[in-house]
């Protein structure tokens, strides 16, 4: 009985540290998409090879947390429709969130992600996220998931949701980006709340939010 209730608790706290992930995330999201219908990153044809970690005082858990530059997906089959992919590390787990930039789009607490690699190779996630209809998907990469993230290159990534299916397209530089976040967040430490630096604004500068 007892060992039933520690997984329960583990359980419960790994789900509240996932939600206060996705609450801060998403918060970013929606300040980005508010300045701009179609976003300009969404165009460009080189990749980043800039690790682009941001890390602020704030905590996940208790925690401090890091994540990188989101990337802005085209979906095939939907007008003007895009979805960001962003990538998150608590301690030494990464996390891989995903969000529909649509109205009313409802995830449920499912297998619901398959990613289909260049290889052939189909592989199908569960959002670790509780039912919602804001477009929310959010994963705790395991070792060997992160793995097969960061060596193989995705073709097309179906998001299932209860109105419609959703394909993401995933550019060769978008493959490069992710592969170069993955190593950047393989190997960046997460810093304590008295190392972390907050940019200074000059005057007459608006502050940039992070």
């Amino acid at each position: 009985m007892f060992v039933v209730n520690c997984i329960r608790h583990n359980n419960r706290k790994m789900r509240n540290s996932v939600f206060i992930l996705i609450i801060f995330l998403s918060g970013m999201f929606r300040a980005n998409a508010q300045q701009k219908a179609v976003p300009d990153s969404a165009g460009i044809s080189y990749a980043s090879y800039d690790c682009g970690i941001v890390q602020t005082r704030q905590k996940l858990d208790k925690k401090q947390f890091a994540s990188t530059t989101p990337l802005y997906l085209r979906v095939n089959n939907s007008d003007y429709v895009y979805a960001t992919l962003q990538l998150g590390k608590r301690k030494n787990k990464v996390f891989m969130y995903i969000q529909i930039l649509d109205k009313n789009v409802c995830v449920k607490k499912d297998k619901v992600l398959d990613v289909f690699f260049k290889t052939g190779e189909v592989v199908t996630y569960k959002n670790g996220f509780s039912l919602n209809c804001d477009g929310f998907f959010a994963k705790q990469l395991s070792k060997k998931e992160f793995e097969k993230l960061r060596l193989n290159d995705i073709d097309l990534i179906k998001l299932y949701t209860y109105k419609k299916n959703y394909e993401l397209y995933v550019s060769e530089v978008q493959n490069i980006d992710i592969d170069n976040q993955l190593d950047c967040l393989s190997v960046y430490k997460i810093k304590k709340t008295d190392e972390v630096k907050i940019k200074k604004t000059k005057k007459n500068e608006p502050a940039s939010g992070t």
